[in-house]
């Protein structure tokens, strides 16, 4: 399974890009699609959980999860 990257718990440090920091450092990676994938129905499956999409980072390359469907 895929670990968390070291800064899920970090705040963000003056002068670093909000739309990296939303997007990416602030997030859980995965390697890969299908650990996203597996992640994402487990999440989902929570009660009163909304679906869960997943979509590669054009930060860092990896994979996360939202909430949002693709395309918005």
């Amino acid at each position: 399974m895929a670990r968390p990257n070291d800064a899920g718990a970090r705040s963000r440090e003056k002068g670093e890009d909000a739309g990296e920091y939303r997007a990416c450092i602030r997030k859980r990676r995965y390697a890969t699609q299908t650990e996203a994938k597996k992640a994402a129905e487990k999440a989902s499956k929570r009660k009163d959980a909304p679906k869960i999409f997943v979509y590669q980072c054009e930060y860092c390359g990896g994979w996360h999860l939202t909430h949002r469907k693709p395309g918005r």
